[in-house]
């Protein structure tokens, strides 16, 4: 039941007014790293409730306080449905993670670390403090949310707030799924799950066009089988908050959904009406599920992961990539872009390697707009392909020229582009601002492709 706004509030104001103050001293927020410095308190630790939430007492002068629970910053482990220590159950890896974490503080002194005393975990019915745990083991102090993280037992979790663990944490979740350990082993739980000879990939779409909303933020997941289809009946896709039900958290897809062979489905976002190979996770148009990503001091992101009926994860995406990011188009395409007015703009994009590319869900930005590549988007060696703002006419052959040219391929001034190598963005607008712009290819988890960029003006090619 969700609790009255008003409830809500008053708890947060008593809990912040009754908080131990921290020491005066501040430390480091993340062991090992260089990072911002935190407030800490010492706090004893009894039991972990699951994976990522304990119970603590808070040092208060001389004394120990009442017993309240702990949120660990930046990760999201696998939910428990029985919290019985006797009895345990939950989501796949769920109990390993629970018994990792209270293995590592349980009957320990600690210390709680943010960077506000006021950072809580707000949700329905519990506001939970939300902290940062250190703990001694050997003569060194460890992090157990980072080890949970390099043993493959939690979801890296990103935090506006509690920023500091943002960019660690990423990429030691990064490092267990190159490994595919815990949770990112689709046989983590011993059983083997529905259609598991069948690959699959996820994209989710984190930055819809203009502004941020739900119906411009999507996820789609491809079977790459040639054969055969992959029924979604009682599969769900999430990122890493948990939302809705906590056995199975994010969108459940209806006993109609299947993935063609070779094919495709999306999850919008927002609202809509459900087609075979469109469903919508119903969200207000004002609310959106994927954090930007970000490579400033927040190093913010996200992810988008598919669990099968048994809650083993079949597919995944993290972003931004932080660790061994190979793009395969990187030094590979050039971009260029005419910038002459609504009837004189085009993007021209050219494969400089010596193999045919291929751009399928690829995406060519001029911020906020985007215009997306598919299967059938190949570039010939040494061509190129142009992506008209509008549509294909006659154009001038310079910028300044009265005479104008008929828009062909292989022909001056398209002379290297490739047979039906036109697009269409079909904007009845111009989007290229003749004083300062830029237009760059993403690849399909939203990173920049290195050197396909092009900047004029005092504009920049973005790094994320």
């Amino acid at each position: 039941m969700r609790i009255p706004l008003l409830a809500t509030l008053t708890t947060v104001v008593v809990a912040l007014v009754c908080a131990p103050a921290a020491s005066a001293k501040r430390i480091p927020c993340v062991l090992g790293e260089k990072s911002p410095k935190c407030l800490v308190w010492t706090a004893k630790v009894h039991l972990a409730d699951d994976g990522d939430t304990v119970k603590a007492k808070i040092l208060n002068g001389k004394k120990f306080g009442p017993r309240e629970r702990v949120r660990l910053t930046g990760i999201q482990a696998p939910e428990l449905f029985n919290y019985s220590r006797k009895t345990r159950r939950g989501a796949c890896m769920g109990v390993e993670a629970t018994e990792a974490l209270e293995h590592m503080v349980h009957n320990s002194t600690v210390r709680l670390v943010a960077q506000k005393a006021s950072s809580r975990s707000i949700g329905d019915t519990r506001v939970r403090l939300r902290r940062s745990i250190q703990v001694k083991r050997g003569g060194k102090w460890i992090d157990p949310a980072a080890e949970l993280l390099r043993r493959g037992l939690a979801l890296w979790f990103p935090n506006g707030q509690e920023w500091a663990w943002n960019g660690p944490y990423s990429r030691l979740a990064e490092e267990a799924a190159a490994k595919g350990i815990g949770i990112w082993n689709p046989l983590a739980c011993g059983k083997s799950g529905p259609s598991q000879t069948s690959p699959l990939s996820i994209k989710p779409k984190w930055d819809g066009e203009n502004k941020d909303r739900a119906s411009g933020e999507w996820i789609r997941i491809t079977n790459h089988d040639p054969v055969n289809s992959v029924p979604l009946a009682g599969w769900a896709v999430r990122d890493a908050h948990l939302r809705g039900d906590k056995h199975q958290p994010g969108y459940n897809f209806p006993a109609s959904a299947v993935i063609p062979p070779s094919g495709s489905i999306v999850v919008n976002v927002g609202q809509g009406t459900d087609t075979v190979s469109t469903f919508h996770w119903g969200f207000a148009e004002r609310e959106t599920v994927f954090e930007n990503a970000s490579n400033d001091k927040k190093q913010a992101g996200d992810g988008a992961y598919l669990f099968d009926p048994h809650g083993e994860m079949r597919a995944f995406a993290q972003y931004p990539c932080r660790l061994s990011c190979t793009e395969p188009l990187a030094g590979k395409v050039s971009v260029t872009a005419r910038y002459q007015g609504l009837l004189h703009e085009w993007v021209t994009l050219t494969n400089t390697s010596a193999e045919t590319i291929s751009l399928n869900q690829y995406e060519l930005e001029n911020s906020p707009w985007f215009y997306e590549f598919n299967e059938r988007d190949l570039i010939l060696p040494g061509e190129s392909i142009v992506v008209w703002i509008d549509k294909p006419h006659e154009v001038p052959p310079v910028n300044g020229s009265r005479v104008t040219l008929a828009a062909v391929p292989g022909v001056f001034p398209f002379q290297g582009v490739q047979p039906g190598g036109f697009r269409s963005w079909n904007h009845s607008i111009a989007l290229l601002n003749d004083g300062a712009d830029a237009v760059l290819l993403r690849n399909p988890l939203g990173m920049p492709v290195p050197g396909a960029c092009h900047a004029w003006g005092n504009a920049r090619c973005p790094g994320v």
